[in-house]
């Protein structure tokens, strides 16, 4: 895919994320987060010196709409190659999902994080490291999700609820805390209502932007140059909670077979799966 914008771009935002949530719109809040420590501290060679020799597993590729692929690497291999060139070419493995913030505690000191979230939320952050390229596939989340950029520059495309349920082009891979379309952003848009361009935008994040992506807003994400984003999925409690007891379910349907066995973005699949 070649990356454009010609969606339309999303409006900025004033005044404090958490005042916007109930209009359950993207929204980018500029500089937002400019002034937490990590957007000056977090640069690849200070991760990397962390813990250089700590395993990690690598997303191989665009998993949620290709098959799934994995590789693994340590830390300080993976980010090197980043920290010599942030625009390079690299394979196209990402680190996605990492719990940045539970293998390093320490870093949480970095963040200012809790003043986004709604009080008496329950939050979960984790980060996506990866090269120029790296790509996460048009899905949504279950969760609203307030992303920060850490470093590097990163591309959102985003898409109203049910603009993919409109196309037919609900894929039945399975994650576990998302919902995945078999077909890119840029296919969907253009064989879309031509009608229907104001279901379409995309927006680019620097180093301390925040951006809210609500619950069920279809996006497709792409890293500009190497980068570093941190998620913050958060829900009320009782939202939370019933979310919970439901992908615990299906997750498990999953793991005895029952649901989408070997088409899944938890586990390598064979080559030559079909995808729906």
């Amino acid at each position: 895919m070649t990356e454009n914008s010609e969606f339309r771009p999303l409006p900025e935002a004033t005044g404090v994320p958490v005042a916007h949530l109930h209009r359950e719109t993207p929204a980018v809040f500029r500089g937002m987060a400019s002034d937490w420590p990590a957007v000056s501290t977090w640069t690849f060679p200070y991760l990397a010196s962390l813990a250089p020799s700590l395993p990690v597993q690598l997303v191989a590729g665009n998993r949620e709409k290709d098959r799934t692929a994995f590789t693994r690497s340590t830390l300080g291999e993976y980010l090197e190659p980043l920290t010599r060139d942030s625009s390079a070419d690299h394979d196209q493995t990402y680190l996605k999902e990492f719990d940045l913030l539970k293998q390093f505690p320490g870093l949480r000191g970095d963040l200012r994080h809790e003043r986004m979230f709604p009080r008496g939320s329950v939050s979960s952050c984790s980060s996506w490291i990866g090269p120029a390229r790296a790509r996460t596939g048009l899905h949504h989340d279950l969760l609203d999700n307030f992303a920060v950029q850490i470093a590097g520059t990163k591309r959102f495309y985003l898409a109203r609820p049910g603009t993919v349920e409109r196309a037919g082009a609900l894929s039945t891979k399975y994650d576990s805390w998302a919902r995945l379309s078999r077909v890119g952003i840029a296919e969907l848009a253009a064989d879309g209502d031509p009608a229907a361009g104001d279901d379409f935008f995309a927006v680019d994040l620097e180093p301390g932007d925040v951006l809210y992506v609500p619950a069920r807003w279809w996006h497709e994400v792409v890293n500009l140059s190497a980068g570093i984003l941190l998620s913050g999925f958060f829900g009320s409690r009782m939202r939370v909670a019933s979310l919970w007891a439901r992908v615990r379910l299906r997750d498990t349907l999953h793991r005895a077979g029952l649901l989408s066995p070997e088409n899944c973005t938890c586990h390598a699949e064979r080559r030559g799966a079909q995808h729906q």
